[in-house]
């Protein structure tokens, strides 16, 4: 397993001011000291941009960029911190929000074009339900497909990854997991439409990450990872490796067995801690996965697989500790 093969980002709106529901943990900075933070952080290739909000002008926001030695991995719509998304965005009841959404999609693909990086993702936390009996799932989902279906056809030169979540900020989500995520993808039935595995979102479904990555890669659905970790019960974005410290060395057995060849970017909240010592601690810890990894015989592991043998697997997985 190369490491070179893959390139690291990090999230602009971990880079500023960061507050929780009780306390505001770090000031604001201007998106020009964001970049810089960025930059100087080791291992850091590129940063993914919040659209609208970081900027407006994708040409301008280049050359900040590009003053910074920086690539864009993607553009992260942000289709849930608005009013007008408060009760949903690509489910809205009013057509006039989700129509809003659409326009949305389609000027976060010219901007990802303009960035260079092809790609925006989109995590549709607002859409969903609090309450039994709130919500048209049947509607929501339909103009949902609509939504994404009518903005994938616009561009077939940009990609749409689709970040799901079990809850937050709804209480349960419309894209709640990688499989019911995946069955969306199909039924818009358009190449340049796949999904975002994030993995404390993995964690927080209840599913294992390796698994989501496997058959998401092997459907090429699989278009972007963020990497994080969390104990299962909230989606901590905590350093990746710290508390399922096996389940990231499995993860990475399995992007390279699905050919994944793309960025890898962290979504970490520092909180209390420094924000460029964090995102250097998280791509630390991933490059010693990148080490486990690359010295384990890919052959011999999947073999032993096939031959039912957990404990023999474990052990010698251990041994390359």
């Amino acid at each position: 397993m190369n490491r070179s093969d893959y390139k690291y980002s990090v999230i602009t709106g971990f880079l500023g001011g960061l507050q929780d529901r009780f306390i505001k943990y770090a000031k604001d900075k201007d998106m020009e000291a964001i970049l810089e933070t960025a930059a100087n952080i080791k291992g850091c290739s590129g940063v993914e941009v919040i659209y609208p909000q970081n900027f407006t002008d994708a040409v301008k926001f280049k050359k900040m960029l590009d003053n910074q030695g920086l690539e864009c991995s993607s553009v992260n719509l942000n289709l849930k911190s608005e009013e007008k998304f408060k009760y949903g965005s690509i489910t809205n009841p009013d057509p006039a929000v989700r129509k809003e959404s659409v326009k949305y999609l389609k000027a976060a693909m010219d901007a990802s074009v303009e960035l260079g990086s092809n790609l925006i993702t989109v995590c549709p936390l607002g859409d969903g339900s609090d309450y039994p009996f709130e919500f048209d799932y049947v509607r929501g989902f339909n103009d949902a497909l609509e939504c994404v279906s009518e903005a994938a056809e616009y561009r077939d030169d940009v990609k749409i990854s689709l970040e799901y979540k079990l809850n937050e900020t709804r209480m349960h989500c419309i894209l709640p997991d990688a499989g019911k995520t995946a069955y969306f993808c199909n039924l818009v039935d358009k190449d340049n439409v796949g999904v975002t595995v994030d993995i404390g979102h993995s964690l927080l479904a209840g599913e294992v990450p390796a698994d989501s990555i496997g058959f998401l890669g092997a459907t090429d659905r699989l278009f972007y990872v963020h990497i994080n970790d969390n104990y299962r019960n909230w989606d901590w974005d905590m350093v990746p490796g710290t508390v399922n410290f096996w389940d990231y060395i499995e993860v990475l057995l399995y992007l390279e067995k699905v050919g994944y060849k793309g960025w890898i970017t962290a979504d970490v909240f520092p909180q209390r801690n420094d924000q460029v010592k964090v995102m250097e601690k998280t791509f630390e810890w991933m490059d010693y996965f990148f080490e486990i990894a690359a010295r384990i015989d890919h052959d011999k592991i999947f073999e032993m697989m096939n031959e039912n043998q957990p404990f023999e697997i474990l052990d010698y997985v251990r041994s390359q500790i």
